[in-house]
């Protein structure tokens, strides 16, 4: 996995299994972004960038964010990824200033804080001004993207606290739960994280019965946080990590609720089904010694059954 320990890059370091279990460390870095920030975004260009890798669901739900937020013309994407070498990778090119002087993300984090410990995630919001990490939280930086935005309001005050507290419930139960299942090294450990995938996916079938999103007709940041892993789930969470109990194309509410983000302007281009292959099959955890990357299933995403125009 490596890590960095006292700003400097360790590759045999790993703290994110303790006994066979997989647990996910908190960021060591401050995460939420203040009113200056907020109120730069939308107009400032050239300064703000956000690092995200194609395969990263946590990344997926800020670029989308972004993305319906309008904000593609003023904050730059930068895409990591690759074999990881020393953890995620810069790829070619990309609208970072400077670019040759960082190769790999654990760069923009000892540039934030020279002695840093801890992984260096994705996605990360860079301030290319003060070469320094902004925030690596997907759900602050999403908020920051609501905040700027006229054209979404993921975190309608009305139902924030609600929007928020089903937000947890699917990292929890859904999308870092897979993870569990997927990266564990022992067999209790594994069954308890797939009872949690699927009764998690049950409740939100139910959920979704008689409802287009989870809280109605109008997308929140807990639709885009549910779909990021939705998507994914068929290509690599059944398969890679394990969770084949039933597909997502097996629940017939929330195949469609996926189908339908997957199919709003603009979003089906953030979806990259080979880079979410070659990310997990190649990087992620150890039962998968001869890098054989599995094929996509055949799943047809611009199917309009179930979708009313």
């Amino acid at each position: 996995m490596g890590m960095l320990i006292d700003g400097k890059w360790d590759a045999s370091a790993d703290r994110t299994m303790v006994s066979g279990t997989y647990r996910r460390e908190q960021s060591a870095l401050p995460t939420s972004v203040d009113d200056q920030i907020l109120a730069e975004l939308s107009n400032t260009q050239n300064r703000f960038f956000l690092i995200a890798s194609a395969s990263c669901p946590w990344s997926h739900g800020a670029v989308i964010a972004l993305v319906l937020a309008g904000l593609k013309h003023t904050v730059g994407i930068q895409w990591a990824g690759g074999p990881r070498r020393e953890g995620y990778g810069l790829l070619p090119g990309g609208p970072i200033p400077n670019r040759s002087d960082y190769q790999h993300l654990h760069q923009f984090y000892t540039a934030t804080d020279a002695n840093y410990t801890g992984r260096s995630t994705v996605p990360v919001l860079w301030d290319a001004h003060h070469c320094r990490i902004v925030s690596n939280s997907s759900a602050d930086i999403i908020s920051a993207f609501d905040a700027t935005s006229s054209t979404i309001d993921l975190r309608p005050a009305g139902l924030l606290d609600k929007v928020d507290a089903l937000t947890q419930h699917i990292f929890d139960g859904l999308s870092n739960a897979v993870y569990r299942a997927g990266k564990s090294q022992k067999q209790a450990e594994y069954e308890d994280a797939v009872d949690t995938v699927f009764r998690t996916l049950d409740e939100l079938e139910d959920r979704l019965n008689g409802q287009t999103f989870l809280f109605g007709d109008s997308l929140t940041q807990a639709d885009v946080r549910l779909f990021a892993t939705l998507v994914r789930f068929d290509t690599v969470y059944a398969t890679h990590f394990r969770c084949t109990r039933k597909r997502l194309v097996d629940y017939p509410r929330l195949w469609r609720f996926t189908r339908r983000i997957f199919q709003i302007p603009d979003i089906r281009q953030t979806v990259d089904f080979d880079e979410i292959r070659y990310g997990y099959y190649i990087n992620d955890g150890d039962h998968n010694p001869h890098g054989i990357i599995g094929q996509q299933p055949q799943i047809d995403w611009d199917s309009r059954e179930g979708l009313s125009d």
